[in-house]
């Protein structure tokens, strides 16, 4: 334990062969004055952030620089506030004021997709309308077509006479839905490239833009029966700002599909809450006095209607749907 350590060598001492070793030579990193390898990383993230934030800010402003050259004249904006008001009154004659004005500003302002949605919108309502009267007229002819087939087959007393004044009577409906038929056919024929111009959206636009275009499709696919109008409603029950139209296209699907009685009262309850919510929306009264009549509610539905005509006497529709209904026996 005393033994004395061997003394060192100096490192002069050392042999030819590791001299070399003993004096390594260093790996040289080059910085700037008081400059270290931790800074050089902060500034390259910090460039980094910035592109990042450049990036993010020019696609948040896509949408208005997109825009920059379609925005509306107020003067215009407000000429489509109007007619969407005067849609809301639901008779043809505020409808097809409405549609002039929507007319003359596509016309005049070829860029403008919320005026182009709301007039396909008007067009669609004019359609449910003419859909209405020809569902009125066969709801005539049916009972009579009815008596007649069981007449003739059963043949009772004076059943021929009976016959002939029901055949008669159908002839005579039918004529009145003949018109129909062309003034249908011939707005659809309208319709079909002012749709194809609605669906045919930019990837982003004003979410204005996104609820009109939605609420044209919508209500256009159901008043048509088409498979994706309910999937349709939903989407515009998304954007919307109050759920009404999309109720609205509901209904009027229901009507246009013939759905059953369960789906027919559900619908029915949906624009009694919607008529509570929104009173000046006529269309919830026409379309709940229709839902009421394919339920055989003759009740429901001359209310519905004399309601309708307190709040719009010109509501043409609605004075054929009531003079169509049997008198009211509560009535003295």
């Amino acid at each position: 334990m005393e033994r004395p350590l061997p003394s060192r060598r100096p490192s002069g001492d050392l042999p030819p062969e590791l001299l070399g070793a003993a004096r390594p030579e260093g790996v040289v990193t080059e910085y700037g004055p008081g400059e270290s390898s931790s800074s050089t990383l902060t500034r390259v993230l910090l460039v980094l952030a910035v592109l990042a934030g450049l990036g993010l800010a020019g696609y948040l402003a896509y949408p208005a620089f997109r825009d920059r050259n379609t925005a509306m004249p107020a003067e215009a904006v407000a000429q489509k506030d109007r007619a969407v008001a005067l849609l809301r009154r639901d008779d043809s004659a505020s409808r097809e004021q409405a549609i002039q004005a929507l007319q003359s500003l596509s016309a005049t302002h070829p860029k403008y997709a919320e005026a182009q949605a709301e007039l396909a919108v008007a067009l669609t309502l004019q359609l449910g309308d003419l859909n209405a009267d020809f569902d009125r007229l066969r709801l005539q002819s049916d009972p009579l077509q009815r008596e007649m087939d069981q007449l003739t087959a059963k043949h009772p007393e004076g059943w021929r006479d009976r016959a002939d004044g029901l055949r008669d009577q159908v002839r005579d409906l039918e004529r009145e839905q003949q018109p129909l038929r062309v003034s249908i056919e011939a707005l659809r024929k309208r319709l079909d490239p002012l749709m194809v111009a609605v669906r045919t959206a930019p990837e982003v636009e004003p979410a204005a833009t996104v609820a009109a275009r939605l609420k044209a499709q919508a209500l256009y696919a159901s008043v048509t029966g088409h498979a994706d109008a309910l999937a349709l409603a939903e989407r515009l029950r998304q954007v919307e700002s109050a759920a009404a139209w999309s109720r609205l296209a509901h209904a009027e699907f229901a009507l246009s599909s013939g759905s059953p009685g369960a789906t027919l009262q559900t619908v029915s309850q949906e624009l009694e809450a919607l008529r509570s919510e929104d009173p000046g929306l006529m269309r919830a009264y026409v379309l709940g006095a229709r839902l009421a009549l394919r339920q055989n509610d003759a009740t429901t539905a001359r209310t519905l209607l004399d309601e309708l005509l307190a709040l719009n006497g010109k509501h043409e529709l609605a004075r054929r749907m009531l003079a169509q209904l049997p008198a009211d026996r509560s009535s003295p």
